[in-house]
């Protein structure tokens, strides 16, 4: 469950390279942002050219209202969940309000910046703001992304052992060629594999830090388990979005079903080289929600709704909570 990305992420904070990234980020978010109109481009370019795509907009106006409105509302709630999760991680006093503005920034960077990294700046940059030093800030962000990793594996642990039986069976003959996904599991495997023996020495280094990170939190044992309960809130929430998506176009499916679909998406999104994961979430969601017996249309139309309400929607508001939170001082 670990990516790749994980892993360089923890790298990233470790060897000290916060502050340059915030630096490159301000110089060359244009250059980001025609990055992801280039990929909206080729994504309206290549859609349509999908058999099922004409027939998955189409269903679009038939999906219930109430419960996209409740979508909306559980991907707005996981801003407020960031925000406790910081406040609490913190180790100087944070104004909850500020904390979940600067949640609402960092979103919006993330959509410009791929794996992540645009939170993780945004964030940092806050912290130092805040009188963290640098070590102490990196400690934070670094401690909050592996609460969000246990997190997620706890809540599917749990899901799995407790609904296992009743989980319907995945139809992996559903797709046209399954080998297309044992390649990508191959290449995903080669990949770690070259990644951990060029960098296992980093690796050993960024596991030893974030030990002495972790250490950090002894004396505050309630507050790290009270921001692992926020961070799987945070969770939590991101799957009800799209669960309700998933209701929203009068579709079925079992909850831990839906969580093992999100984790997917997670995966194949992290993986992909593009601003907010554009295209890999995408292909992740539409092919678990086939594999757990939606049809293609139907999925690809559930996965337009969801990347709405959390992708495109949240970007515009982004956009303003950013611009307000640069001349506020907040960054």
């Amino acid at each position: 469950m670990l990516c790749i990305a994980d892993v360089a992420r923890i790298l990233y904070l470790s060897d000290n390279m916060l502050m340059s990234a915030k630096m490159k980020q301000s110089q060359s978010w244009h250059r980001q942002l025609i990055v992801l109109v280039l990929a909206v481009i080729a994504m309206y370019v290549v859609l349509p050219k999908l058999g099922n795509f004409r027939h998955s907009l189409s269903l679009l106006p038939s999906a219930n209202t109430s419960e996209l409105l409740l979508a909306a509302v559980f991907t707005g709630l996981s801003y407020l969940f960031a925000a406790g999760t910081y406040k609490l991680l913190a180790f100087h006093l944070l104004h909850y309000g500020r904390t979940a503005l600067v949640q609402v920034a960092g979103m919006f960077v993330n959509r410009l910046l791929p794996a992540g990294i645009g939170g993780i700046g945004v964030n940092y940059a806050y912290l130092r703001k805040s009188r963290h030093s640098t070590a102490e800030a990196a400690s934070v962000v670094a401690v909050n992304n592996t609460l969000g990793i246990v997190g997620h594996l706890l809540i599917l642990a749990v899901l799995l052992l407790v609904s296992f039986k009743s989980l319907p069976s995945p139809h992996l003959y559903h797709i046209k060629d399954v080998r297309i996904f044992i390649a990508i599991a191959a290449v995903a495997v080669l990949a770690w594999s070259v990644f951990y023996y060029q960098h296992k020495q980093r690796i050993r280094r960024a596991a030893e830090l974030f030990i002495r990170q972790v250490l950090l939190y002894r004396k505050r044992p309630r507050r790290l388990s009270a921001a692992l309960a926020c961070s799987i809130c945070l969770t939590l929430c991101n799957v009800l979005s799209l669960w309700f998506c998933v209701l929203a176009l009068h579709a079925s499916i079992p909850f831990a079903a839906i969580l093992i679909v999100f984790s997917f998406g997670i995966i194949l999104g992290t993986a992909t080289p593009t601003p907010g994961g554009l295209g890999g979430i995408e292909a992740g969601l539409v092919a678990g929600l086939v594999i757990y017996h939606i049809d293609g249309a139907t999925a690809l139309a559930i996965v337009l709704t969801y990347r709405l309400v959390s992708y495109w929607l949240p970007l515009f508001i982004g956009a303003g909570a950013f611009i307000l939170s640069e001349r506020l001082g907040y960054l």
